[in-house]
């Protein structure tokens, strides 16, 4: 086994890890909530007979509002623990968010600018759309808490594949044909540690007494109940993507989502990669080369400046992270393009880059993929590039 397969290897323990952690969390919080339920509806049930035959308490109010608060904290927790009923029912799910976010925006501070991206082919889910509405709220709500002085807000529907090729990245993965919802936020990010924790109930960054700490694990719990995934990608101080896969559904008038085990599309071109998470990086390595690429790495954009430099005649196209040290993937394309207007750039970042469509955007010869991307998003990116018309 390789460096790099041993690295892609522990990656994947330690996603699956963290998968079983909250399996079992997630048990444990089932029972428990489900006993408090049952204790909390006694109090209450007596609570209501009390008042009934006696004249009014403001003690009796007051217990019979904190017993209900307390029966809201255990409907979130079960929520969580995936105990839930749902009232499933097919969502197009294009349409669906863009109505629910049309009406989030008057919650959003005039300082948070919300762009919203889709592809209006998405295709169809089987959803809750009560449930729904609440794991978009409770996503969009702490993107707006991380964005204290204002920032973008990016939300992108689309249709996805996820298969074999994504287990590097997406270790949980159940191959089929998904709809996926990315918001990204520039926000204050979070670090490794916070990340590994962020859908535990009661976690919270917040000052004690600000929230539940059970807006992020109930999303969770409720993508979970849908048999879809989320998952998180951030940086501290850039902004975090939250993005949820829901299994997509054919309906009559909607095409239907490409099969999950279509041929990946490939090529024998020579790519330079340059990406400072080694994880991403690996993933891509592997996943490139596995459908024919010759591929060159590179760890910073500094790194990538110089490999592109030294790789110049072979290089067909230049895939890059946009956060990276030492030289970001805006500084990289600029000296690139500096260099050599033809070459071709395929831009990867969790974050919205709010100001990429009014600039390097606007190059034919660039595109964009949002992380954590899947196979098939990266290899289609690559491919259309690829096939476009040099200068």
């Amino acid at each position: 086994m390789t460096p790099e397969d041993a690295a892609a290897q522990l990656a994947r323990e330690r996603a699956l890890q963290q998968a079983e952690k909250m399996e079992t969390i997630g048990r444990l919080t089932g029972a428990i909530a489900q006993q408090f339920n049952e204790l909390l509806t006694a109090i209450l049930a007596r609570a209501a007979a009390l008042a009934h035959s006696g004249p009014p308490s403001r003690d009796l109010d007051t217990l019979k509002e904190t017993a209900q608060r307390g029966a809201e904290l255990a409907q979130r927790l079960l929520g969580f623990s995936r105990h839930r009923v749902l009232d499933l029912q097919p969502l197009v799910l294009t349409e669906f968010v863009r109505d629910a976010l049309d009406a989030m925006r008057r919650g959003l501070p005039a300082g948070v600018d919300v762009q919203f991206e889709v592809d209006e082919d998405a295709g169809v889910i089987e959803a809750d759309p009560a449930a729904v509405k609440q794991i978009l709220l409770h996503l969009v709500t702490n993107a707006r808490d991380a964005m204290p002085r204002g920032g973008t807000l990016h939300v992108e529907v689309r249709r996805a594949r996820l298969g074999a090729a994504d287990r590097p990245l997406h270790a949980w993965v159940e191959p089929g044909s998904y709809v996926s919802v990315a918001l990204s936020d520039t926000g204050v990010g979070m670090d490794a540690r916070t990340l590994a924790r962020v859908f535990e109930p009661f976690f919270t960054t917040k000052p004690v007494g600000v929230g539940t700490g059970l807006g992020m694990s109930m999303a969770y719990g409720l993508v979970k109940q849908h048999r879809g995934y989320l998952h998180l990608y951030s940086e501290v101080g850039q902004g975090t993507t939250a993005k949820v896969y829901f299994p997509a559904v054919r309906a009559r008038g909607v095409p239907e989502v490409a099969a999950a085990d279509e041929a990946l599309p490939g090529g024998t071109e020579t790519i330079l990669l340059v990406e400072d998470d080694q994880t991403m990086r690996l993933a891509a390595q592997q996943l490139l080369s596995k459908v024919g690429y010759h591929v060159v790495t590179a760890v910073d954009g500094q790194n990538g400046l110089d490999s592109y430099r030294a790789h110049r005649a072979a290089l067909n196209l230049v895939i890059t992270d946009v956060v990276m040290p030492k030289l970001s993937g805006f500084d990289l394309y600029q000296a690139i393009r500096g260099e050599s207007r033809g070459v071709r750039v395929l831009f990867m970042s969790g974050f919205p880059a709010p100001n990429f469509r009014k600039t390097v955007g606007q190059d034919p010869r660039v595109a964009f993929v949002t992380k954590p991307w899947t196979a098939s998003e990266l290899l289609a990116q690559v491919r259309l590039l690829l096939e476009t018309s040099p200068a």
